[in-house]
């Protein structure tokens, strides 16, 4: 899916968006086509921790995101919708194309995860 850039802003902000489908636990890729992420709008979802998986193509192998101790990259998310600062994603920078995994099933409806990016 292609960023979608926001009106008068020229390639400067634009927004992505990735889906886990009712039932499953990890979503498409989204691709960052080169913006930098700034922010992560998370929906009301299951309770669950997300971590991500990352690749250089949208075809290719993916890989779980971790510290240099090991220790997978977590944000745990609770039953009502919030907001994520790119402070706090930042091991996801520089990564093109990124998938959002659940540890639970997210069994009440197909869930919209939304990156906002800045060129």
């Amino acid at each position: 899916m292609a960023v979608t850039k926001l009106a008068g802003q020229g390639r400067q902000n634009g927004y992505n968006t990735c889906v886990i489908a009712d039932e499953g636990t990890t979503s498409a890729a989204v691709d960052t086509e080169g913006y930098g992420i700034t922010g992560l709008l998370i929906p009301t979802i299951d309770t669950a921790n997300l971590t991500f998986t990352v690749s250089n193509l949208s075809d290719g192998t993916f890989y779980t995101v971790k510290d240099m101790d090991g220790s997978t990259f977590t944000i745990t998310a609770g039953t009502g919708a919030f907001a994520v600062g790119s402070d706090d994603l930042s091991p996801l920078f520089g990564y093109r194309f990124i998938k959002v995994v659940s540890s639970a099933t997210q069994s009440t409806a197909a869930v919209t995860f939304t990156f906002t990016l800045k060129g």
